[in-house]
């Protein structure tokens, strides 16, 4: 089939240098016998709106940093799971309309279940953007303690607001990063510290990840983190973003190509692209 026929499917952000979604979807896309090209397509900010009609003409995207909650206004609907989340970043085009969806708590879910880690009691939440405000409605709706930390205190206390709307009555909490210091049954990360290449980087002490039950980060390059490490050394259960990035795209596969996928293939791959990041970052196999 000649490239213009095969369905289209991208993913925009801003900057995507690191990105392994291209191997991810092209994998999946194999599995499930679907004839489609997935690429990387780099939108720097003033471009977003110029670029939404080319957008319609694709099959399908995903959409990363800084674009899921400036790609609602150009969508026709928003599913009422993004719409909690106040963020998309799966997009399904047909005819001419574009249709916003979250697999990104499809993802989280399912990673905590496959490593074990229970979505309960007390838990800080490390940020306030898009992947941090879904992870929240996620433990808030369990009746999960809620503290939210950020860099900047109003940065945290604007997620508090926003979160006591939809969750009334909820016990939720505002901090800053650097005031954390005790521990907590969970701890979720959902800022960019410790991504490649600042693997140095911890959004908190490390010391209050081994004073905790368990650990989760967003973050999957490197595939374990500061964070990630210091939980684990500490004997904590914890586990970082790649399973998460794996399960949402096949979730967003599903969403574009009514396509589902055995537990086994996405362990496969999840450890195929794990072998990927250390050939092409280092780190230990």
């Amino acid at each position: 089939m000649s490239e213009n026929k095969r369905r289209q499917f991208r993913l925009i952000g801003h900057p995507l240098g690191q990105s392994i979604s291209p191997q991810i979807h092209e994998r999946l896309m194999k599995l499930s016998g679907v004839d489609g090209e997935y690429k990387l397509f780099e939108i720097e900010p003033a471009e977003l709106e110029k670029l939404a009609g080319y957008l319609r003409t694709l099959s399908g995207f995903n959409v990363t940093i800084p674009y899921k909650r400036d790609i609602v206004p150009y969508l026709q609907s928003v599913s009422p799971r993004a719409q909690r989340c106040g963020a998309v970043n799966t997009v399904k085009c047909e005819n001419g309309e574009m249709h916003g969806y979250n697999t990104d708590s499809i993802g989280f879910l399912r990673s905590l279940s496959d490593a074990g880690i229970e979505l309960r009691g007390k838990v800080l939440l490390c940020g306030a953007g898009g992947v941090a405000r879904m992870m929240a409605c996620e433990a808030l709706e369990r009746g999960c303690s809620l503290v939210i930390a950020t860099r900047r205190l109003e940065g945290a206390l604007s997620a508090k607001r926003d979160l006591e709307k939809i969750f009334s009555g909820a016990d939720i909490e505002a901090r800053e990063l650097g005031s954390i210091d005790s521990g907590f049954d969970l701890i979720l990360n959902g800022t960019p510290a410790g991504m490649y290449p600042h693997e140095d980087d911890c959004p908190i002490d490390p010391a209050v990840a081994g004073k905790s039950a368990a650990v989760f980060d967003t973050i999957y390059n490197p595939v374990e983190t500061v964070l990630v490490k210091a939980a684990k050394a500490a004997g904590a259960r914890a586990a970082g973003g790649l399973s998460m990035l794996v399960w949402q795209a096949a979730a967003a596969q599903e969403i574009w190509n009514g396509t589902h996928f055995k537990a086994e293939d996405i362990k496969a791959l999840t450890d195929d692209m794990k072998e990927l990041l250390y050939s092409r970052y280092g780190g230990r196999r």
